[in-house]
């Protein structure tokens, strides 16, 4: 199947998403399925193969693709709204490692370990991109050890959730809240990287580490 809901209207297609699902398994058939939308891809399959250029970077099941993106290509084509990648620099210090984001140096705290890890990999210069996704970014209305004060730039009500753009320095950082956790825009929250949920790429070459915490 090349495409074959891609002109509905999106109440449509969410029917023949689930309609066609439904066929699938009825027929217990092997179905190649092509999209370039990622929410059909992760709605419909057992497994995905993504592409870039014609390339083939990842095959796996939904939620290995969206766990362990094996490159910022795959990070940022798989989710929405996509991956937040920033550019970081890695420190030793006070039991910690350090991470340093944006043109201001914001310092976020991870385990001692990530230094060790980042060196392990061939990074001894410390500089990488660090991935999170907006539901990896942790925030509260008040302050809080470890995390760090951010302005709310945007906030997108969403029903159920809302995404909010923080300020880091120069750069958005895209974070997922309760429906109203963040008031209005302009307000200042604390936010932090959830450990678990952050992901380190090699900034030349785009490739994953394979650093998880």
């Amino acid at each position: 199947m090349d495409e074959p809901i891609g002109a509905l209207d999106a109440k449509l297609r969410d029917e023949m998403r689930a309609e066609l699902k439904h066929i699938h398994r009825e027929n217990e058939a092997t179905t190649v399925y092509v999209t370039h939308d990622q929410v059909e891809a992760m709605a419909m399959a057992d497994r995905i193969a993504i592409m870039d250029q014609g390339v083939l970077q990842q095959v796996g099941s939904p939620t290995e693709v969206y766990q362990y993106p094996v490159n910022l290509f795959v990070a940022q084509f798989v989710g929405s709204p996509i991956m937040n990648v920033l550019g970081a620099a890695v420190r030793p210090g006070d039991g910690q490692t350090h991470l340093l984001v944006g043109e201001d140096d914001a310092v976020l705290r991870f385990p001692a370990r990530l230094h060790e890890m980042v060196i392990q990999r061939g990074h001894a210069d410390g500089a990488l991109a660090v991935g999170i996704r907006p539901e990896g970014v942790l925030v509260s209305r008040q302050a809080i050890d470890g995390y760090i004060p951010v302005e709310a730039h945007i906030i997108e009500p969403l029903g159920p959730y809302d995404i909010v753009d923080l300020k880091l320095g120069k750069q958005l950082l895209r974070c997922r809240t309760a429906s109203g956790y963040v008031e209005r825009a302009g307000d200042t929250v604390w936010a932090r990287l959830d450990e678990k949920q952050t992901h380190f790429f090699d900034q030349g070459t785009g490739e994953s580490l394979g650093i998880r915490l």
